[in-house]
């Protein structure tokens, strides 16, 4: 008895799978070292951006105010340098750890008006959504394996 094995399908890929594949081809492509830096730059500032802008604008440091603009110029300067060479795709995972930071700072600050009692039914949805948010952001990223981006393994 022998067994055969079916020929491949030579029919086209459903979109969603061209699109997972198109994604796991760039990230076997090699970019150039200047690409590879202006990613890196862009997700430390954008960390960072997220990091001073959670907190309150008077609790900020002379040199605090100057990290914040410096961290929005270097997001700026790595925006032009992956625009030009074509590749503002590999700062969605960036893009996706900023919402998350976002909505995580904002939960803190909803669970701390809970705490204290001075939540409201529309502070329980907004931290209601700000929690689903997380969780959808979390699992966008360790999807694609970027869990770092949020202090995650």
């Amino acid at each position: 008895m022998s067994t055969t094995i079916p020929a491949p399908s030579t029919a086209p890929l459903p979109p969603k799978a061209a699109e997972a594949l198109a994604r796991l081809e760039r990230a076997f492509v090699p970019v150039p070292l200047s690409v590879a830096r202006a990613v890196t730059r862009y997700e430390v500032a954008t960390a960072r951006l997220d990091e001073l802008s959670a907190r309150s604008a008077s609790t900020l440091s002379p040199a605090e105010y100057t990290a914040l603009s410096d961290a929005q110029q270097t997001i700026d300067e790595a925006l032009y340098e992956l625009d030009k060479a074509g590749r503002l795709d590999l700062i969605v995972p960036a893009e996706t750890a900023s919402r998350y930071r976002h909505a995580a700072a904002r939960a803190a600050e909803l669970s701390t008006m809970a705490l204290l009692n001075r939540m409201t039914v529309l502070d329980a949805d907004d931290l209601a959504h700000a929690e689903d948010l997380m969780a959808a952001e979390k699992a966008t990223l360790a999807s694609v394996g970027r869990l770092d981006l949020i202090g995650g393994a």
